[in-house]
């Protein structure tokens, strides 16, 4: 039996029925207006899309970003006058490889969009979930291999149930182990207010994902918070780290972008890096695309 990611003892599902009435309590109880929307990011520099050449094993390229649902492009929807999903799709699988991306997360996947993913991008794997938009977990068949996948249950707009991958994988030539968890947060929007209760539940159940691990974690997407989420996640109590700035800087750095990746210390993340070129802002809305370097060491 592959190893699994979490930690021996009840089944990671129970354990998540018995917290979530928890932390939704707490999250009603500091509840509060957050009217976040998707903006161009302005944290980190912003570089040119270059060709990369590979790293060294040990040493590999992650990236995430909000892929822009399908619908939302297609006929007769808000955005119908963009470009449409599937042209999209295949602007980011130019970047990954033009940038020489290993691994990373896609957040706000929809059918046609992970069937262009795997028909343009035939050299990267995808790992999604029976959900009709998806956040899903890619990489590179010649660096990684899939060691296991769990799901978890996450909520979105007035607590809709949804799942994300949360993925293990292995980098082939060293042996090397990591775990992957795509996130999408809702977020508090006019039709749709008051959704920072939701948001409170998602960072327990993240909290409780990385604290249950056996293998140091990534945790990226779409967290529809900035500074906010910046702070909660890289607590002492939580023990992830961000390429933004430590906890004791989180409330009074630079704007953190609303797409934010969080990681085990041990990944020592690096060359943080933002692309929001012409090539961004028609794939994705948010109009950015992030990438850093983890160091991939074994420990959690």
């Amino acid at each position: 039996m592959p190893p699994r990611l979490f930690a021996s003892g009840p089944e990671p599902a129970a354990l998540l029925r018995a917290a979530v009435p928890a932390i939704a309590l707490c999250g009603v109880l500091g509840a509060a207006l957050s009217f976040l929307v998707p903006t161009t990011a302005a944290a980190g520099p912003t570089v040119k899309v270059a060709q990369a050449a590979p790293v060294q094993p040990g040493f590999q390229r992650f990236a995430w970003l909000n892929a822009w649902a399908d619908h939302h492009t297609a006929p007769g929807g808000a955005a119908a006058g963009r470009l449409d999903g599937v042209p999209r799709m295949r602007i980011v699988v130019g970047h990954l490889r033009r940038t020489a991306v290993d691994f990373g997360v896609l957040a706000e996947v929809e059918a046609p969009q992970r069937e262009a993913f795997e028909s343009f991008g035939r050299e990267y794997a995808l790992v999604s979930t029976p959900d009709a938009t998806d956040d899903v977990v890619f990489y590179r068949r010649s660096v990684f291999r899939l060691v296991s996948r769990d799901a978890v249950t996450m909520y979105y707009r007035h607590g809709a149930r949804t799942t994300a991958p949360v993925v293990v994988l292995e980098e082939r030539s060293t042996g090397q182990r990591v775990g992957v968890l795509p996130v999408h947060f809702p977020a508090s929007i006019p039709a749709a207010p008051r959704q920072k209760r939701w948001r409170d539940v998602n960072a327990g159940i993240v909290k409780d994902v990385v604290a249950r691990a056996e293998v140091p974690m990534v945790v990226a997407g779409d967290f529809n918070q900035r500074n906010d989420i910046l702070c909660a996640l890289t607590s002492p109590g939580t023990g992830l780290v961000s390429p933004l700035a430590t906890h004791a800087e989180c409330a009074t750095g630079r704007r953190a972008p609303i797409d934010q990746a969080f990681l085990s210390p041990s990944l020592r993340p690096d060359r943080y890096q933002v692309y929001s070129g012409p090539s961004a802002r028609r794939a994705t809305d948010h109009g950015a695309f992030y990438q850093l370097r983890v160091r991939l060491s074994g420990v959690a």
